[in-house]
């Protein structure tokens, strides 16, 4: 394995250094976390508000920011490095959180979607992640960044850059099992040895496939495929005993990768998948968790059971490449073992006593079906190797709310003493004729569904983007908890649902306010330039902010938009419908000001034009928050509901929020040189969509 530049610059790097750094390889200056000020997002071409032009933007300073309803500045980008260990952020930028490390520090949480060997960015493997044990980890890293709490809430309020407010970096986890249950080691062709392996690439056997050799691993002994969407939830969210027992993040490997292996998608398809992995936090631990699935996901994200045993996870996206899939939820019982029974904590090791107390050894994943009258009324007959979902979505004249049923098929993960292969799992199951529930079908559909957003009231409802054909579904499950209380300590046969298309996937379906600004090439980004409609395209990062002053979704789509990918917001009411949409920012495409200019945010970083993707929102109000006092609100006082609590009580002018931008085009550079992949960046944010864009001009 070769050194990367990445650990040949911590070796190198004083502690201390606080300033840029000249990199050998002549790609620039080094600079630290926090350090870069300019904004990947832009407002679109200049306009006579800002009087700019393309001849004006100079790298490492930002394009056109008059945003009409929104405020960005960036608080971290990728390839800067952390000043004391000279390790670099990584990317592409996914997932993301924030919490309180302790009172005085925030701790903001990204994941990078790598793909390593498969990536295109210039360098696409990442540097080594290092566990506690040895054995490392290219392809998706989990960053975490520590903030001084009193400047990070007043960070909006200037012009200074983030440095001044970073205390340091890590990462989540030092410990990962993979699907045999086995603290991960270095690997090993001995099928005995279950720990010597990582599930995207062994059998249940314990064999170990090899990968082709245009995609065999340099930089590390394994690889994390593509960390995408992620949650963190925290533990007794919804009052004592009801959610988690303990703070965890939840994450998934996504898609597939059959491509790397010499038979294609039959080898990968044999093999364990890819992980569903949930985060012990506290203890810096990840298991791998077969019970939710070895398909990939986008994300996976918990809603409120309304009942101490039990807990519900939404499991949004892919099916392990096969086609179509219904939406699926995870029903989990806590405080039972693999096959069912009470767990005995007194024998139990720490891997099932955290997974058993979680409710992730015993449980099912559950598909959305109608019944023959529900599908004819949808104006659809009933084929089960059709998506059937997607024409559903395309159909304008079809009725928007209809009720279903989430039941299971037959199979049940059943211990991590049997491993099965992805492909016998519920993969294979959900067109099958004898696996419909009786007198209903699983509503199949493709199932690029990407992320969901839970109600934040803890009322069982969810917003999920229908990410291939375009459009957004609410799903309400009703008095989920007396469900719950039904099934009589087992699991439920069935759990009712009703269903609320908000966006159909039709055009015409939506068109974006814009005020004064995202003028493009051609014509504006109230609607979906490149595709020439007013509509959802490839929606993917959501989150619903509920506030004093009304409830909203911030929506980014992941669509190859050459005229600039979108972020907007959108107003909803109590009964899940859409009802106002503004534009909040919008970042690449090959007809961007700033990538016609050949610019980066980083520095040095540019690649070549090509296209952006925001991805993900999260509320950081509560975190810098201060009482009546003038201090902050203690982690202990920010416990279970406190934060919705919080929020609650703030219009949505005065609720803050990170998010982050992917940028490929800008993967050149220090991004290159310090082994990160690809290129974007962290942001903090507000919004506001009362904001006068007459007002703004002024200024």
């Amino acid at each position: 394995m070769k050194n990367t530049p990445a650990i040949l610059i911590a070796t190198t790097l004083v502690s201390t250094a606080l300033t840029p750094l000249a990199l050998a390889t002549g790609h620039g200056s080094q600079k630290v976390i926090g350090q870069t000020t300019a904004l990947i997002a832009e407002a679109g071409v200049p306009t006579l508000v800002n009087m700019q032009s393309e001849r004006d933007l100079k790298d490492g300073e930002s394009a056109n920011t008059e945003f009409p309803f929104a405020e960005f500045k960036p608080i971290a980008t990728v390839g800067e490095i952390d000043a004391k260990s000279g390790l670099a952020l990584t990317g592409y930028p996914d997932g993301q959180a924030a919490w309180l490390a302790d009172d005085e520090t925030v701790r903001v949480v990204y994941q990078s979607e790598s793909y390593a060997t498969m990536g295109k960015a210039p360098q696409p493997e990442t540097y080594p992640w290092t566990m506690m044990n040895g054995v490392t980890f290219t392809g998706s890293h989990i960053h975490t960044i520590d903030y001084d709490r009193a400047k990070f809430a007043s960070f909006m309020s200037h012009q200074d850059a983030a440095q001044g407010m970073v205390k340091g970096s890590g990462k989540l986890f030092h410990t990962v099992y993979n699907g045999f249950g086995e603290v991960v080691s270095s690997p090993t062709h001995d099928p005995s040895r279950l720990d010597g392996k990582w599930g995207n690439q062994t059998r249940p056997d314990g064999t170990l496939v090899q990968f082709k050799p245009d995609f065999k691993l340099s930089q590390a002994d394994y690889f994390f495929q593509s960390f995408c969407g992620a949650w963190y939830e925290q533990a007794n969210k919804y009052g004592e005993g009801m959610g988690f027992a303990d703070d965890v993040w939840l994450t998934a490997e996504e898609w597939e990768i059959g491509r790397m292996f010499p038979a294609g998608s039959s080898d990968s398809a044999a093999t364990l998948g890819l992980a569903s992995v949930v985060v012990d936090i506290a203890n810096e631990t990840a298991y791998t968790v077969p019970a939710l699935g070895q398909t990939g996901y986008e994300k996976l994200m918990p809603i409120n059971s309304g009942h101490k045993d039990y807990v519900v996870i939404v499991a949004a996206g892919y099916n392990h490449g096969q086609e179509p899939a219904p939406n699926r939820i995870y029903v989990g019982i806590k405080n039972r073992a693999a096959d069912g029974s009470e767990i005995n904590y007194a024998t139990a090791n720490q891997r099932d006593a955290f997974l058993a107390r979680n409710g992730l050894l015993y449980g099912k994943i559950y598909g959305l079906a109608l019944t023959p009258e529900t599908f004819a009324k949808l104006g659809l007959e009933v084929t089960l190797d059709a998506k059937m979902m997607d024409e559903y979505m395309k159909d304008a004249d079809a009725p928007n709310r209809f009720d279903g049923r989430f039941y299971p098929t037959s199979f049940q993960w059943t211990g991590f003493d049997q491993p099965v292969a992805v492909q016998d799992t519920e993969m294979m199951l959900w067109e099958q004729k004898d696996e419909q529930p009786e007198g209903y079908a699983f509503f199949n559909g493709d199932t690029k569904t990407e992320h969901p957003a839970a109600d934040p009231s803890g009322a069982p409802r969810y917003f999920q983007n229908m990410t291939d054909e375009g459009g957004l579904m609410g799903f309400d499950l009703g008095d989920l908890g007396s469900a719950l209380a039904a099934a009589n300590g087992d699991l439920p046969a069935y759990l009712d649902v009703s269903v609320v298309r908000s966006v159909a996937a039709v055009d015409g379906a939506l068109t974006l306010k814009i005020a004064d600004q995202f003028k493009t090439k051609d014509g504006d980004a109230s609607i979906h330039m490149e595709k020439g409609v007013a509509k959802m395209v490839a929606p993917d990062g959501l989150y619903w902010a509920k506030t004093a002053d009304g409830d909203y979704l911030i929506v980014d789509e992941d669509s190859g938009n050459d005229f600039g990918e979108r972020k907007y917001v959108l107003t909803i009411d109590d009964n899940l419908n859409v009802t106002d949409a503004h534009l909040l920012a919008i970042a690449g495409g090959k007809h961007s000001p700033r990538y016609q200019a050949g610019v980066s945010a980083l520095g040095g970083a540019f690649t070549k034009p090509g296209t952006a993707e925001f991805s993900g929102s999260w509320p950081v109000t509560a975190l810098i928050e201060r009482k009546a006092d003038g201090s902050f609100y203690s982690m202990e006082e920010l416990q279970g509901s406190a934060r919705q609590t919080i929020r609650d009580a703030l219009p949505a002018a005065q609720q803050t929020f990170i998010g982050v931008v992917q940028a490929r085009p800008e993967s050149s550079g220090a991004v290159e040189a310090n082994g990160g992949d690809a290129g974007g960046q962290v942001f903090m944010f507000t919004f506001d969509v009362n904001k006068s864009s007459a007002k703004l001009a002024s200024n």
